[in-house]
């Protein structure tokens, strides 16, 4: 009886998450990777690419509102039993 009742503050806590974690490794990349997306936004900004960091910043926000839908929709599905 305790893990439906938590489910809501679970997936409170999830919808937070994806964006942090996707900015966290792409700033990790970006910081010290030879390869993904914070290397091209990286490699993009040494060279004065302005349209390749945007490319590549609308490609993590894209990849981020997926995520985020992803888990909303996880979580209209395991708690359809709440009104």
């Amino acid at each position: 009886m305790l893990v439906p009742s938590a489910l809501t503050w679970i997936f409170s806590s999830l919808q937070a998450s994806p964006g942090f974690a996707m900015v966290g490794a792409v700033v990790g990349e970006y910081l010290g990777a030879t390869r993904g997306l914070g290397y091209v936004i990286s490699q993009a900004e040494g060279t004065f690419d302005t349209t390749g960091v945007f490319a590549g910043m609308t490609v993590l926000a894209i990849v981020v509102v997926v995520a985020s839908a992803g888990v909303t929709r996880l979580e209209r599905y395991l708690l359809r039993w709440k009104a």
